[in-house]
């Protein structure tokens, strides 16, 4: 959000968003209507369905947003919850507040549109890994959604959790990551994987 910005503006910025409020372990970060930024620890996104199951979209934590797809608009109402692993510190920022902030500082706005952009691209991602025909092809679109920029994935989970998320048996998972290392795809060390394509 703050790229392009000189020190000097993100302090001006900061100077008008107050003091981050304090969460503790197992509180909800997600406030309707209001981006928020983590300034410090870790939480997980769920999205949930309408029979109540929910699905971990992905972890955030300390210079991350969340929130952003509510800010603007009339539907405030989120179906994802946004759970403190560690105590947190969040900032808020209103959508009054927001729009004043992108009126002055214009480059921010653009960061935003990109943000926005990025997240579509993710969520696209997502929904690839739950669509894909093979139970190869799922496992790698969902390896890809959960990729960093540099291709790194480490799972907080083991290989029957994953086989649970994919819907796929736990042997499916096994044979289809083999398959994935020859083809030079990913490469695996325990939880740790890396996209090589």
């Amino acid at each position: 959000m703050f790229k392009g910005l000189t020190c000097d503006e993100i302090s001006a910025v900061f100077s008008q968003l107050g003091k981050p409020v304090l969460l503790n372990k197992g509180d909800q970060l997600y406030k309707n209507g209001m981006l928020g930024i983590i300034t410090s620890g870790k939480a997980t996104i769920k999205r949930h369905n309408d029979i109540g199951d929910a699905i971990t979209i992905r972890t955030i934590s300390d210079g991350e947003l969340f929130g952003a797809a509510s800010v603007f608009g009339n539907w405030k109402d989120g179906m994802s919850s946004i759970i403190a692993d560690t105590a947190c510190e969040v900032l808020y920022i209103t959508e009054e507040k927001f729009c004043e902030i992108l009126k002055e500082y214009p480059q921010m706005s653009l960061n935003y549109i990109i943000y926005l952009s990025d997240r579509i691209r993710f969520l696209n991602r997502k929904l690839d890994a739950f669509t894909a025909k093979s139970t190869e092809e799922r496992l790698y679109e969902y390896l890809l959604s959960q990729a960093d920029s540099d291709g790194n994935i480490n799972l907080s989970f083991g290989m029957a959790e994953l086989a649970r998320r994919l819907q796929v048996g736990r042997t499916s998972i096994y044979r289809d990551i083999e398959s994935l290392q020859s083809k030079k795809l990913i490469s695996r060390n325990g939880h740790n994987f890396k996209i090589l394509k």
